[in-house]
């Protein structure tokens, strides 16, 4: 995805959506905090859709987003890209106090996106839940190598600094097995950043 097709199916969802408030994460919501990246640079360029959290957060109102800009919807197939629109619940997850960091998306008023740090830490969570599920049967594949590439791609442009993101998912509070298989993802980020 480029920052020109992230604005242009922003402006969909706010034509859409106009009384609410936009949450951007996923890899695309980098582009808040580098709009002037490559999107290889960040990490964003295999990327065909974009993460978002509506508030006020209700079913009704992601089903019909879904309806008009989701995967294999008519956006989708003219445009090439889309949005998914996902429960604010999914956000219990992310590290405490992200939303005092989210940041602004240049060119809209109702529109904030994640801070890179909080995106890395919530991938890093992401890829070590889809590990343990897959282990557990829960799902036929984990989440491979999509989101550890990103993060390494961002620390070897100086983006994002590894150590510091080791210290945040340090840092959270999760059952034993998360801990341990997050662990396993930071390892593997950190050794292919050098």
């Amino acid at each position: 995805m480029e920052f020109s097709t992230l604005n242009h199916l922003l402006r969909a969802v706010c034509q859409k959506a106009p009384s609410r408030r936009i949450l951007l994460f996923g890899s695309s919501s980098l582009f808040a905090s580098f709009p002037d990246a490559d999107p290889g640079e960040i990490g964003a360029a295999v990327t065909i859709d974009a993460d978002f959290f509506i508030e006020p957060d209700d079913q009704a109102t992601r089903e019909a987003l879904d309806a008009e800009l989701g995967e294999d919807n008519l956006y989708h197939i003219t445009h090439g890209y889309y949005g998914d629109f996902v429960d604010l619940r999914m956000a219990e997850s992310f590290p405490v106090g992200w939303r005092e960091r989210l940041v602004p998306m240049p060119g809209f008023e109702n529109v904030l996106a994640l801070h890179p740090m909080d995106m890395a830490v919530s991938k890093v969570v992401a890829t070590a839940s889809s590990r343990i599920q897959k282990r557990f049967g829960r799902r036929d594949a984990d989440r491979g190598m999509k989101d550890i590439n990103t993060l390494v791609t961002l620390i070897r442009a100086n983006l994002l600094n590894g150590e510091e993101l080791a210290r945040q998912v340090q840092k959270l509070d999760h059952e034993s097995a998360m801990i341990v298989e997050c662990g396993n993802v930071m390892d593997t980020v950190l050794s292919l950043s050098k």
